[in-house]
């Protein structure tokens, strides 16, 4: 007699691969600095504590919160007041960018985040991931608002202005 798969899986159940990690800084769509959280095993393992964004959240280290929580409060607020300088140097900047268009103003491609980044970067040195570049749908040649979110609940808005590519 053979099992079927479903019924192998209702009796030996697949453990999801999360791991409890204590946030070091802030990150978005995440939590705030000092959360313990749960994410999956590769992005804490490959992203978050190689780049020290995070710790596991095992015994010891959630006995030492409480007195790592001043450090993480110090970095966060440290963190916040460069963002609020990042902020201060972009709200209200404008930036253009040629595209290619019809003759009634529609654009042939789409604008993504990574175009705006490389703007950023020649423009004004700045280096914003793309995943933190809210767009709209912009679909036409003109003038259009960008979100840029810095940190935490800090963001900026830069005019963008899309010129016909002649």
């Amino acid at each position: 007699m053979r099992l079927r798969e479903l019924d192998i899986l209702h009796f030996y159940p697949i453990p999801e691969n999360n791991m409890q990690i204590i946030l070091l800084e802030t990150l978005n769509k995440l939590g705030k600095a000092g959360e313990v959280v749960s994410v999956k095993d590769g992005f804490a393992k490959n992203f978050l504590i190689p780049q020290k964004k995070a710790i596991i959240a095992n015994k010891k280290n959630l006995s030492d919160l409480n007195s790592k929580m001043s450090q993480i409060n110090e970095n966060n607020i440290k963190k916040i007041s460069e963002a609020n300088k990042l902020k201060a140097k972009l709200d209200g900047k404008e930036i253009n960018i040629q595209m290619e268009a019809n003759e009634d103003g529609n654009l042939y491609g789409n604008l993504s985040p990574r175009q705006i980044r490389d703007r950023l970067i020649n423009d004004f040195s700045i280096d914003i991931e793309p995943g933190n570049i809210v767009l709209d749908n912009i679909s036409a040649i003109g003038s259009h608002d960008v979100t840029l979110r810095i940190y935490d609940d800090i963001s900026a808005t830069l005019k963008l202005e899309i010129i016909k590519k002649t």
